[in-house]
């Protein structure tokens, strides 16, 4: 087997565990320990915002650790730290130590996923990079599908959550010897830079863009594109940290809390296909009206799930919601693209990223909600609102820049490459 498919699969197998693994299925295993060690709401949205928090201020590092001791080191050593996490969330039985385990878990996500698997899919299948980043995003938002189910499936069968993180940690070893013995560096890296641009497909300084980093940040357009990506990361985030207690709350009882992971598994497939469906759609219509489309089904499923009454309105709110987040979620990266050129798209998506770490805020507000009203509808309503006024800003304001700051640029080419978002 060649040298550059064991790199693929060893890479798209890590995005997708580490998906799997942390935000998707977080949520489901804080219904079973809150239960059990009596935490608080609050106190389990707040380990869900430091896994969050944790894994973007570690975002830097990948490139860097890649410059001193290159891929096969970066992944091996976030399968260490993503094990060390869960290994420490298998014997927590106060809150703050299981802070310190899903920080840790936030950390090895961000060493192991997305950084270092598009900087080597991008130096060793330069030709298929567009192709295969496709494949590899994929494969981590796949793992989002998978994930609540394995969970469900260990603790349903074990009995114990602590034997789901015991489970976790094994995996991540061994997924630390895979990454030791597959990958190796297709290039010598010389500088942070090369990571940060492999993302276009390219493994050198691009050409000078039109823009400016600082221009383009300053611009209307990617101030109101990042202020729609932050909304969605927002309820994304919140979503899978409360979506199965909001499930079972509505139901009551262990055969709601299926459904709750049946949810959270459809809302992540389902946004698995739409970013898949919108890279298609996007090359036949407005990026912008896709955009929009996206963030009105994402407000008509959360305004569903904060007046549902049964578990299937949920379960269909979260489908609904999935589709939503697929759309807006790829049609913002394709705007900051076309808007702005290739050689500046990974900048501003990792701008716009970055910006969106306040999303840690939501899990913390709808956990201090729920230990004041008994249920997270109040929260679902706050989110439907702020969506309804980022719909309202999109529609109303949201244009293509109308002339570019350098005189000698021109305007970007439909037919430009689309990059496939980070989850």
């Amino acid at each position: 087997m060649p040298r550059s498919l064991w790199v693929m699969i060893a890479a798209s197998l890590g995005f997708g565990f580490v998906t799997a693994t942390t935000f998707t299925s977080l949520g489901y295993v804080l219904y079973t320990m809150v239960a059990d060690l009596g935490w608080s709401q609050a106190a389990a949205g707040s380990s869900f915002a430091l896994l969050g928090l944790a894994c973007g201020l570690a975002s830097p590092l990948p490139p860097f650790l890649i410059k001193l001791v290159g891929s096969r080191l970066t992944l091996f050593i976030g399968a260490m730290v993503l094990a060390a996490g869960f290994l420490l969330a298998s014997v927590v039985q106060e809150i703050g130590l299981f802070f310190v385990a899903t920080a840790l878990m936030g950390a090895g996500f961000s060493l192991i996923a997305p950084s270092p698997g598009v900087f080597l899919i991008a130096t060793w299948l330069p030709e298929r990079s567009a192709r295969l980043l496709g494949v590899y995003f994929m494969a981590g938002s796949l793992g989002g599908v998978v994930g609540p189910l394995i969970v469900g499936a260990i603790v349903g069968l074990a009995g114990s959550w602590r034997v789901h993180w015991a489970m976790m940690g094994v995996a991540a070893i061994a997924l630390g010897l895979l990454f030791l013995v597959a990958v190796r560096d297709a290039v010598t890296v010389e500088s942070a830079e090369q990571v940060k641009h492999a993302a276009t497909g390219q493994v050198a300084p691009a050409k000078a863009p039109a823009w400016t980093v600082r221009q383009a940040m300053r611009s209307p357009a990617f101030l109101l594109i990042a202020a729609a990506m932050l909304v969605v990361q927002t309820v994304v985030t919140t979503l899978h940290s409360v979506l199965v207690s909001h499930v079972a709350g509505i139901g009551g009882g262990a055969g709601a809390a299926a459904a709750g992971a049946l949810a959270m598994s459809l809302l992540a497939l389902t946004g698995t296909l739409a970013k898949g469906a919108t890279g298609a759609l996007a090359e036949k219509y407005d990026a912008r009206w896709l955009l929009i489309l996206g963030l009105g089904l994402q407000f008509g499923a959360v305004a569903l799930l904060a007046t549902a009454q049964t578990p299937m309105l949920a379960i269909l709110a979260a489908l609904l919601f999935g589709i939503g987040w697929g759309l807006a979620w790829l049609s913002a990266h394709v705007l900051i693209l076309r808007y702005f050129g290739a050689a500046l798209a990974a900048d501003l998506t990792a701008m716009a990223t970055m910006a969106t770490t306040l999303a840690v805020l939501g899990p913390l507000s709808a956990g201090w909600v729920a230990d004041r009203t008994g249920g997270f509808a109040p929260i679902f309503l706050v989110f439907a609102g702020l969506l309804a006024l980022v719909i309202a800003s999109t529609t109303l304001f949201l244009r293509a820049p109308r002339a570019l700051p350098q005189p000698d640029v021109t305007s970007p080419r439909d037919d430009d490459p689309l990059l496939v978002p980070a989850e």
